[in-house]
């Protein structure tokens, strides 16, 4: 039998090795190995702790609102890019936690802004009222950058500032039920890329959907072993 446990010790390491022999990182293999299924909690989650839409069988209907400071022109569009990603995002990690979320489609918001010439200056959970939403994201968009600062933009580094409200509309509240500021960098693992090798609308694209995921994952229950593979 003490046979035995030594050949399951050298398939472990074989795995390992294996692993590694397709350029995984040692974050990715361990998270592989180890096989961490534990539930990690949303910081701060989408639900009311109390109220009828508390639990997650029921279907709780989100708005995502995005809007950016005036920045560099690379940045332009990039509040819509990420409302797209993030309207994708949050139902797929929602499913993944047996989560009933529902994302109201921006082309909802599309209408509803050309139908209200006034919606800049409404309050977010009155719109969020208005296209029957239980939860308002507000995100705010500064300080967005491509390029390593001092290189002459040859080299990548993004980052953005991201400050975040959420409204619990169902509740009526004026004031949010969450509200933080996350400073997003990508990539998040130290190295150079430069625009020689990726051009920068493939980058750009890759910064904003990995944003999504950060965002997403900071408001709906995920696994570990996945929060570890990707690099968080």
């Amino acid at each position: 039998m003490r046979g035995s446990g030594k050949w399951a010790k050298w398939g472990v390491w074989a795995t390992f090795l294996a692993v590694m022999s397709f350029g995984c990182s040692p974050l990715t293999t361990l998270g592989f190995i180890l096989h961490r299924d534990e539930p990690k909690a949303a910081q701060y989650p989408l639900r009311p702790a109390t109220g009828p839409k508390h639990e997650k069988d029921q279907e709780l209907f989100v708005l995502i609102l995005v809007d950016q400071s005036p920045g560099r022109p690379e940045f332009a569009g990039a509040g819509r890019e990420l409302q797209t990603s993030l309207s994708k995002r949050i139902p797929e990690e929602a499913k993944e936690s047996k989560d009933k979320l529902t994302v109201i489609a921006p082309s909802q918001f599309d209408k509803f802004k050309m139908a209200n010439a006034n919606w800049k200056s409404m309050h977010p959970a009155v719109i969020g009222k208005r296209l029957r939403a239980d939860v308002v994201m507000d995100i705010h968009l500064g300080n967005m950058s491509l390029y390593q600062s001092g290189t002459a933009n040859q080299l990548y580094e993004g980052s953005a500032e991201v400050t975040m409200d959420i409204y619990d509309v169902t509740k009526g509240a004026s004031e949010p039920m969450h509200h933080y500021t996350h400073m997003h960098r990508y990539p998040k693992s130290m190295g150079m890329v430069s625009p020689s090798d990726v051009p920068e609308a493939q980058f750009k694209q890759k910064f904003l959907d990995q944003l999504a995921v950060d965002l997403a994952r900071k408001h709906i229950d995920h696994k570990v072993s996945v929060s570890v593979a990707s690099g968080e």
